[in-house]
């Protein structure tokens, strides 16, 4: 499965209030973010989800979404046979300068745009792997908001570009480059025959 969610922005400073949007919170995840596919079915335009929820375990290593708290503005809308799920994400994430181990944050602002279908639906295997599973009698939009967020978290986030770490005379931070300049770098399966035509120079005679 291959999540299509778009990460629009993560800045990896904190905001100067660090507050989340004063949406009621409803911590009851399970009933939430399910949708009878009865009623999906039955409605003319799409419904609509705006509310913010709490979720668990979304961490990413040693970064994790602030609170389990993600604010989300979602529509799910029948087509035929499948449900189409668009809208918007936002969330604070904390964790840690990977330099200076100092702690920070940001937010996640991301764009959702994912399709539900029932198993066996699509034909090809590429389709089918595209597509969240849509079984039983409602369309559970729990893994679509989990997996966007998850892949949208920083893995080794810094303070700043320049952060020279907690301990810069004893323990500099290198860029990973270093100052010797190298000469291009061969193919290494043409090794052999480089080692050929350096035998077969011009006869000295």
């Amino acid at each position: 499965m291959r999540p299509s969610s778009t990460r629009m922005q993560s800045p990896e400073t904190s905001d100067p209030d660090g507050s989340m949007p004063s949406a009621p919170i409803d911590r009851s995840v399970t009933d939430s973010l399910r949708i009878s596919l009865a009623v999906l079915r039955r409605r003319a335009d799409p419904r609509r989800l705006d509310r913010t929820v709490v979720l668990g375990d979304l961490r990413v290593g040693g970064v994790s979404i602030l609170d389990g708290q993600v604010e989300l503005s979602l529509e799910a809308e029948a087509r035929g046979a499948e449900v189409v799920v668009t809208g918007a994400l936002v969330a604070r994430w904390e964790g840690e300068c990977r330099r200076c181990l100092e702690p920070l944050g940001g937010r996640l602002d991301l764009r959702v745009n994912e399709v539900m279908a029932a198993t066996g639906s699509r034909t090809s295997e590429d389709d089918a792997s595209d597509v969240y599973p849509l079984d039983g009698d409602d369309a559970d939009l729990e893994p679509v908001v989990r997996d966007a967020l998850l892949l949208a978290l920083p893995i080794s986030p810094l303070c700043d570009e320049l952060c020279a770490g907690p301990d810069p005379e004893r323990f500099p931070a290198t860029s990973g480059t270093g100052d010797v300049e190298a000469g291009p770098v061969g193919d290494p399966r043409w090794a052999v025959l480089d080692a050929l035509r350096g035998d077969d120079g011009p006869d000295p005679g």
